[in-house]
């Protein structure tokens, strides 16, 4: 029985209910599961598993009831060509939402957040009306869409334009009605404190979605006293819950509160998707840095009462390896994440 339940609680708890890694960033992961695992040299180690899913939030006919300037059809055919009809979609060249816009032209365009689908689709709008009245032709407009209005003015057409050419106005002739997606995520974590005599496993289950310019996380935790699960004794354990409300005006800034019954502290984050600082306070200040150095290398820094640690992760293919030191507690942090 005791063998049973300890294996239920390091095997099966996860996989039920998942896990998490950093939830801030979250919603622009693609949509995937996840398994980590992390350990350090103090002989701590946790797994975690958690599940980015796709749902529905509107009709894309509903979205497009805005759209004047151009005709619909080609609209609801470039969305599914350029995202399908993911309003959270990241390109890897870091184009963003419905229709795959860049930062520097989002704020050229006064784009408000490029994760809300009416922004995305208003400054969409706004940029083929100007590719229209530079070249008066849609072949020409659709192309610099693609391949940048410069190229196309100087006569270099790439066949990846003319390609994507095709494929939108194949995707115009086919438009119908269809849902527009946005992103929600289930997880949670196991982790094992060798503590002598105390030694504990905390667990922790998390939810959250993404609404337009909304942000909602929760959890649920249970702290479970080794030797109590061994004994089969489940009568003094200590449970905790919190969630975060996030509201994000513009995609490079959201604030909001974070707390349990009542908001304990207020949280920034500050920065696009693959840089930025998240800032919490006043009861449990919390600083993390995240910068996406390359493709393949993202280093962060993570600052609270209780840790001050330096990490960097390695992707390769669908495996990140995870590599950090924590200051505090001296030890040595190694780790990977897969996605499958």
């Amino acid at each position: 029985m005791k063998s049973f339940v300890l294996l239920a609680i390091f095997i099966f708890l996860p996989i039920l209910f998942f896990s998490y890694y950093e939830v801030y960033d979250y919603f622009f992961m693609k949509p995937n599961t996840y398994f980590e695992y992390n350990s350090n040299s103090n002989g701590e180690f946790g797994i975690e598993f958690y599940s980015i899913n796709k749902y529905p939030i509107m009709d894309s006919n509903k979205l497009l009831e805005s759209v004047w300037s151009q005709p619909r059809t080609l609209i609801g055919g470039q969305m599914v060509v350029e995202s399908s009809n993911y309003t959270h979609a990241i390109s890897s060249s870091k184009a963003m939402g419905l229709l795959q816009l860049k930062n520097p032209t989002g704020v050229d365009l006064h784009v408000y957040n490029l994760f809300d689908p009416y922004d995305n689709l208003k400054g969409a709008l706004e940029y083929h009306g100007y590719l229209r009245r530079l070249f008066d032709d849609e072949r020409l407009q659709i192309i610099a869409y693609h391949d940048g209005p410069t190229a196309v003015m100087a006569g270099k057409v790439s066949p990846g334009g003319e390609a994507y050419y095709e494929k939108v106005k194949r995707a115009q002739q086919n438009y119908s009605n269809s849902k527009i997606y946005s992103p929600y995520f289930i997880g949670g974590r196991v982790f094992y404190f060798p503590e002598g005599e105390e030694d504990r496993i905390n667990t922790d289950f998390e939810a959250g979605l993404a609404y337009r310019k909304f942000e909602i996380y929760g959890n649920v935790g249970l702290e479970l006293p080794l030797k109590q699960i061994q004994e089969s004794d489940f009568t003094n354990i200590k449970t905790d819950y919190g969630y975060t409300f996030l509201y994000v005006p513009r995609t490079n800034f959201g604030f909001g509160i974070e707390g349990k019954t009542v908001p304990d502290d207020v949280v920034f984050r500050i920065g696009l998707p693959w840089q930025n600082f998240i800032l919490k306070g006043p009861e449990n200040p919390e600083l993390i840095y995240k910068h996406e150095l390359t493709d393949n290398w993202t280093t962060k820094i993570l600052i609270n009462a209780d840790t001050l640690l330096l990490s960097s992760y390695f992707s390769i293919y669908n495996l990140d390896l995870f590599m950090g030191y924590e200051i505090y507690q001296t030890s040595i942090n190694l780790g990977f994440r897969l996605a499958f």
